[in-house]
């Protein structure tokens, strides 16, 4: 395979790994296509004296096909090697390469996200019985259905507040006592709030128990101490307590309960329905 030929292989590696970004990416590729099409022509360019001081004719005819493929080879090797800066180890240079542009990309370069706050997006309809309503509802609805599908590729849920919809993520997962477990979450742009509070996702877990009833959850994830929640909650109407302590859910089944629990990082209003 040809020097330059991998080279691009190499190159494209970087960028796919996320070491190069596009503009990165497209100078380099452009440096090693025009070195490529230079170095033929330097190489043609190049006086050969033995085939000068020869007569015509003089030269067997394997002689007058070997030497250029000979010349063409130095110059791809030389032009493939120009791509890293031109030392003597390619491999050397290819990772400081990456390394520099992995440097560029954890600078910040972009302004700190505008604040968001979806105090109007979502909504609880009883503050005290955590029934949703609306967008609210709705985004608790379709993170059900990645969570069945054990998977949210693809899904998204879009908000008025963000040009681009956010992606869903879903889990799946059994234990050894055949317990399943099925999670689905949005996470919300740095800086988004909710009355106040620093919202961090919104997610969905159902758990089923063979041969028993389950129970189902719905939480509200901040980056907000338990306290500082329960104070904004209460003020909502929503009456809450911290865990352990728990108020009651209504319920035409078996009931439910809610809480606000600790969590790393922050805490949760915690809405819970089963047996």
């Amino acid at each position: 395979m040809s020097d330059w030929i991998e080279q691009l292989e190499r190159l494209t590696a970087l960028y796919k790994s996320g070491a190069l970004t596009d503009a990165e990416f497209a100078a380099q590729k452009a440096k090693l296509l025009e070195t490529r099409d230079q170095a033929p022509a330097a190489a043609a360019l190049k006086p050969e004296p033995e085939m000068e001081a020869a007569p015509a004719g003089g030269l067997p005819k394997w002689a007058l096909i070997g030497i250029p493929a000979a010349i063409m080879l130095a110059g791809a090797a030389w032009f493939g090697s120009t791509l890293v800066g031109g030392g003597p180890d390619p491999e050397i240079s290819a990772s400081a390469t990456a390394t520099d542009a992995a440097v560029a990309m954890a600078t910040p370069s972009e302004a700190p996200p505008m604040p968001v706050a979806l105090d109007g997006s979502l909504k609880f309809g009883s503050p005290s019985q955590c029934l949703a309503t609306g967008a609210l509802e709705a985004v608790y609805k379709k993170l059900d259905a990645a969570a069945e599908l054990g998977s949210g590729r693809g899904m998204t849920i879009k908000f008025d507040a963000w040009d681009t919809p956010l992606a869903l993520t879903a889990k799946s997962s059994i234990d050894k006592d055949g317990i399943e477990t099925r999670d689905g979450w949005v996470k919300f742009p740095e800086a988004t709030t909710w009355h106040g509070l620093k919202l961090s996702r919104v997610t969905v877990q159902t758990i089923t128990v063979p041969d028993s009833d389950g129970s189902y959850s719905r939480m509200v994830n901040f980056l907000e101490p338990a306290d500082k929640v329960q104070k904004t909650l209460a003020r909502l109407g929503f009456g809450v307590p911290k865990a352990p302590d728990f108020s009651e859910l209504s319920d035409e089944g078996c009931g439910g309960s809610a809480q606000i629990i600790t969590l790393d990082g922050g805490s949760a209003l915690s809405c819970s329905w089963g047996c």
